[in-house]
């Protein structure tokens, strides 16, 4: 604008002020942008890190002396002599080695599987006997999500079906997935319920929690008596 044959100094102050303004606004949010990534790579890092330490222990102090075990149970089995009983204690020992040799290549290689077998490979072995429908259908062909999330979104899943079967009696569980900008992954049973309030001090949902946050998600847990539980998990 002029005045007199001039520019206005104010008006032309005030234009300065506000494109210096829209700069640091942008070198801001670059900033923030830049500070998240890193943060994220760390966690990733972190993750991945202490997804090696558990599978080496799982491997070294939990599958070893349960092979051994099972092995010998299975020579008390086939001896005449010996109760019906020892056939159900070899059966347990070669569900629970055929889990652990699961689990440690799930945390070891499971960022080499697409997240629908992933996730129908872990959640199958979690259900055992109980009824299970797994659907995937909610993600577009070629939604991949990154290892830490899908590492996550696995472990939610395995958990809250393995304690859907260990304490709620379900009678059917209902796993769905699905991506839309975000991962939102839910676990449904239709077992007894419990009071989730009072459940959150447990290890398995503080776990499932606390990687859901650690990615800068969320989880929910829904439960009551006769109700079943849902669990939904939200990831970027």
């Amino acid at each position: 604008m002029i005045t007199n044959g001039r520019h206005h100094p104010r008006l032309h102050g005030a234009g300065a002020s506000v494109g210096t303004a829209t700069k640091l606004d942008a070198r801001l949010v670059e900033s923030v942008t830049r500070l998240r990534s890193r943060e994220r790579r760390r966690t990733a890092d972190a993750l991945a890190r202490e997804r090696r330490r558990i599978a080496a222990d799982v491997h070294d102090l939990i599958m070893q002396d349960l092979a051994f075990a099972l092995g010998n149970a299975r020579m008390l089995a086939d001896d005449p002599a010996q109760p019906p009983e020892a056939t159900v204690v070899v059966a347990a020992g070669e569900r629970a080695l055929t889990a652990a040799r699961e689990m440690v290549s799930c945390l070891m290689d499971g960022e080499d599987k697409p997240i629908a077998e992933a996730l129908v490979s872990s959640v199958g072995m979690a259900a055992r006997h109980v009824p299970l429908r797994c659907s995937t259908d909610g993600v577009p062909a070629g939604a991949e999500p990154d290892g830490p999330t899908l590492h996550t979104l696995v472990h939610v899943a395995r958990e809250g079906v393995t304690n859907a079967v260990k304490h709620g009696a379900p009678s059917s569980i209902e796993v769905a997935l699905e991506y839309a900008g975000e991962w939102r992954l839910r676990v449904h049973d239709d077992g007894h319920g419990f009071d989730s309030v009072a459940a959150r001090s447990g290890f398995g949902l503080r776990s499932m929690s606390q990687q859901a946050e650690a990615l800068g998600g969320a989880l929910w847990v829904s439960s009551g008596s006769g109700l079943g539980t849902t669990i939904e998990a939200v990831l970027p």
